[in-house]
């Protein structure tokens, strides 16, 4: 559908060919829909988008603020399983009529099967990407992926505003514990700056798989960086590269303002809630400071500001010394590698890293360029 909404939008003069190839390249390295895409590199507007889509798709889109105003026992008429699995939110009730907004208004297996489950006849409305994912959460306590946080500028003002509303009237959102369905709520996971006092404890270890414990060659890793399928797949196996030479490594990714946690390795094993930090590129901080100058970070870590928020998250012991290096594509840091390792000589490691650095972006650009061959 991405081809064809991109044809649609040259074809009506809203972006150019040169702008739509910049966002497939940017889906490759950051994932979502195309329609996302674009909306975060301001290359379209959320209410364009959404007539583009529905003129495509000959099927109404759901309006903006639509998706955050259901009631508990709309939203009770599917179980987070189903929505979580076919990306839908139920809307409205009228007779034996259920409006449906979904991903993907065109699923005749999810029509099929909700309409068989729920006994309502089911009526599909489009929902975008950039909607849904905050609905699913505000309602089924669903997390929204990684890519995700924060919210857009408008989501994030329609939501404030909602909840300011709901504490002045008393009410509360439709996921509550006493639903027959339904989880807590998901929060809203926006930075604010730690106690400067002192570093946040880290959370409770997890059961997560260990990584492999063997030495893993460059030319190795080379060889796995070129049979990769996706973008997770080249963080993957640069995290393993690095979890084999490092008491601690990291891979941030750097997409919407925001530097987020991708992979991690402390060890030998990935670091438990790591993937739930984020930080706005805007925040001073160790991150900030490789994004702007587009150059590798050597030395310690000051604990301060935002600071704090990343040494927390990367657990104890604190470092002494970080080694960063920026993922640099299509005229932008789109990413950030770390290291850390109180017994080694951080300045030593740095062609090496440089090395490996250049190697994961190649991946990623025959990812684009497969990409490319697929969709012409």
């Amino acid at each position: 559908m991405a081809a064809k909404l991109g044809e649609l939008l040259i074809h009506n003069k809203l972006i150019t060919k040169e702008q739509l190839e910049e966002a497939l390249q940017a889906q490759v390295i950051f994932g979502g829909k195309l329609g996302t895409i674009l909306i975060e590199m301001s290359l379209i507007s959320e209410n364009i988008l959404a007539g583009a889509l529905s003129k495509m798709l000959k099927i109404p889109c759901a309006k903006p603020g639509e998706l955050q105003k259901i009631t508990a026992d709309v939203i009770k008429i599917i179980s987070p399983e189903l929505a979580e699995k076919y990306q839908v939110i139920p809307m409205a009730v009228s007779g034996r009529n259920l409006t449906l907004a979904m991903a993907d208004p065109h699923d005749l297996k999810a029509i099929d099967e909700i309409s068989f489950r729920t006994g309502y006849i089911v009526r599909p409305i489009l929902a975008l990407e950039v909607r849904l994912v905050f609905a699913l959460e505000r309602h089924y306590g669903i997390k929204r992926a990684m890519r995700y946080i924060p919210p857009p500028k408008q989501v994030r003002q329609e939501l404030d505003q909602l909840e300011a509303s709901q504490t002045k009237t008393g009410q509360t959102s439709s996921a509550t514990k006493e639903d027959e369905y339904l989880g807590e709520p998901g929060s809203e996971q926006v930075y604010s700056p730690p106690d400067t006092s002192q570093v946040v404890e880290e959370p409770p270890e997890e059961e997560i798989e260990e990584l492999e414990d063997e030495e893993v060659s460059l030319e190795e890793t080379a060889q796995s960086l070129v049979e990769v399928r996706g973008r997770d797949d080249v963080a993957d196996t640069v995290i393993r590269y690095l979890g084999a030479r490092y008491a601690r490594a990291a891979l941030f990714m750097v997409v919407g303002g925001q530097v987020t946690g991708w992979r991690s390795a402390r060890n030998g094993q990935p670091i438990a809630g790591f993937d739930g930090l984020q930080l706005p590129v805007t925040e001073p901080s160790v991150l900030k400071t490789a994004i702007d100058s587009q150059s590798y970070f050597l030395g310690p870590i000051p604990s301060n500001g935002a600071n704090l928020a990343l040494i927390s998250h990367l657990g104890k012991p604190a470092p002494t010394a970080a080694l960063l290096l920026p993922l640099t594509m299509l005229g932008r840091v789109v990413g950030l590698l770390y290291v850390d390792d109180a017994g080694i000589n951080l300045s030593e490691a740095l062609t090496d890293l440089q090395l490996l650095s250049s190697k994961a972006l190649m991946a990623l650009e025959l990812l684009i360029l497969h990409n490319k061959i697929l969709r012409t």
